[in-house]
């Protein structure tokens, strides 16, 4: 959900728009992250919220993300991921890239259901990158795009994100 295949994210990861919404990749190998992200309740982390599930109301999932992220050894190895895969010394070198293609670049051979939401702000997906992803999925595998719905799709409508995975599971047996 959300997060392409690093083949297609790499199709749209150097696009103005994508690299904006990106900056928290570079924003967090700063230092000066690990005192403005905790600061003011962990307000950083209200902003990203806002920003990648546009118009969803967050009021009843952030103080559980918070109450995680409060110790900050949790929040140090959240930030650690993006420190150790953006390396930004590396990121976009062909080194780098080949170990990220051995990680995650390579097709899945299973049936697989990719969804992504039409809104997210995180990852700008638009209909013709999502096309793409379809070719590192194994056969039967399905790709939609979903109206209205955010980066956070499992609490924006965890209903109908449900239904949708236990229609292809159904479907598949």
């Amino acid at each position: 959900m959300n997060v392409p295949p690093l083949g297609v994210f790499g199709q749209v990861a150097f696009r103005y728009d994508q690299i904006k919404r990106s900056f928290y990749f570079w924003f967090f190998q700063m230092k000066v992250s690990d005192a403005i992200v905790p600061a003011d309740d962990l307000a950083f982390i209200d902003g990203l919220w806002a920003d990648w599930s546009p118009g969803y109301d967050a009021k009843e999932d952030l103080p559980h993300v918070k109450e995680c992220l409060r110790n900050p050894a949790n929040l140090q190895a959240a930030m650690g991921y993006y420190r150790a895969l953006f390396d930004p010394a590396r990121f976009g070198l062909p080194a780098a890239m080949e170990e990220q293609q051995a990680m995650w670049g390579r097709p899945i051979p299973q049936p697989t259901l990719y969804l992504h939401g039409t809104q997210d702000g995180c990852i700008a997906l638009d209909a013709e990158s999502a096309k793409g992803v379809l070719s590192f999925l194994g056969p039967g595998s399905r790709v939609e795009r979903i109206e209205r719905v955010g980066h956070f799709m499992l609490v924006e409508r965890p209903a109908e994100i449900n239904r949708r995975i236990l229609r292809f599971l159904s479907e598949g047996s």
